[in-house]
């Protein structure tokens, strides 16, 4: 019973308190986490410059000087080559709807959102196929297209930190052991890579929503959420049996991106006066991403990826403070193309409240 009547009035149930006090309790608890985490990141950033030196770090950044655009022409490249990975796992009818712009604005809009929280890089992507439906995608169908390109994402990013770690057995001297390690990790992404299109090809949705129907059975929303799985089930299945050569060129789009962010090292520390050999920085790109996945608590892994960065870059012969002025002018770009996909989604939602409110 919701609520009792006396006198006219409604009285309050206790349990429906109850639990609202256990939802802001819980929704501010998890406010507080992430505020100590940012706290926390940027803590270690303060130690990072005042160990390297003030000084020393903006002196690199003034070297830039007027080419200071070109910091961004490989991560924008890297953008496009993520948004055509994207497109490539869309029916072509959907592809034909969406614009490529737009496509890559809805991207960057949910890379964003997996930035700023600390949802292990996974919060924006229920964002992306949510706003493909302004271009009549399904949502079936928008899901899916975000599932498939991140398991073409993950495959390739697999793939390149294998590279990245028989690179750095190369750079230390190592090179039949670069090779076993090679061959190794190389087997090791084909398998994984095709442990996710297995499981993606036995209807994982229809067994989530029985599962949900088990615990749930007379909930309104679990019934609803039989044709969307469904249809999502059936989207994966349609793919992977009649679009392979899709899969194939969405991987390698994204593979291509993660090697044009070995161009982005280079073009950093050569802009601030620094050096650094082909090899090195491939090995610092590939080995910088399980750094950055290594702390998913701290939204946009604030400070941890600097600091694993440094020690990384200080590792391989760097100087500390021209490792410190890289990693900082990435995240200025990190922060640069978050802010213009947060536009994008600022806008795009004033768009829907409009159409509503209409």
């Amino acid at each position: 019973m919701g609520a009792e009547r006396s006198h006219g009035h409604v009285l309050p149930d206790p349990a429906d308190a109850g639990a609202r006090a256990t939802a802001t309790g819980s929704a501010l608890r998890r406010r507080m986490t992430t505020v100590l985490a940012v706290a926390f990141g940027l803590a270690i950033l303060g130690w990072l410059l005042h160990h390297a030196g003030l000084a020393p770090v903006w002196e690199r950044v003034r070297a830039i000087g007027w080419a200071a655009p070109l910091l961004l022409v490989p991560y924008a490249l890297v953008t496009l080559c993520d948004a055509l990975g994207w497109r490539y796992t869309l029916s072509v009818a959907a592809r034909a709807r969406v614009p490529f712009s737009s496509l890559t604005l809805t991207r960057m809009a949910g890379e964003a959102v997996n930035s700023l929280t600390p949802a292990a890089a996974v919060g924006g992507e229920p964002l992306k196929a949510y706003l493909l439906r302004r271009w009549r995608v399904s949502g079936a169908e928008g899901l899916a297209s975000v599932v498939i390109s991140k398991t073409a994402l993950i495959a390739s990013q697999s793939l390149f930190t294998a590279l990245g770690i028989a690179a750095l057995l190369l750079r230390l001297g190592r090179p039949q052991l670069a090779l076993g390690w090679l061959v190794v990790l190389v087997l090791i992404c084909f398998a994984f890579t095709a442990g996710l299109v297995w499981v993606q090809r036995r209807s994982p949705a229809t067994a989530l929503w029985r599962t949900l129907r088990r615990l749930a059975p007379r909930a309104a929303f679990v019934a609803r959420l039989e044709t969307g799985a469904a249809a999502f089930d059936g989207r994966l299945r349609e793919f992977y049996r009649w679009e392979p050569r899709a899969f194939l060129l969405a991987a390698t789009c994204h593979f291509v991106g993660w090697l044009i962010g070995v161009t982005e090292v280079m073009v950093i520390v050569v802009l601030t006066g620094g050096r650094v050999t082909w090899l090195d920085a491939f090995i610092i790109e590939t080995l910088s991403q399980p750094i950055r996945a290594s702390a998913l608590v701290i939204p946009g892994s604030i400070g941890t990826q600097e600091l694993g960065g440094v020690w990384l870059c200080t590792f391989l012969g760097m100087p500390e403070a021209e490792a410190l002025t890289l990693w900082l002018l990435k995240r200025a770009r990190e922060v640069l193309f978050d802010a213009i996909g947060l536009s994008y989604l600022a806008r795009r939602t004033a768009d829907i409240q409009g159409l509503k409110r209409a």
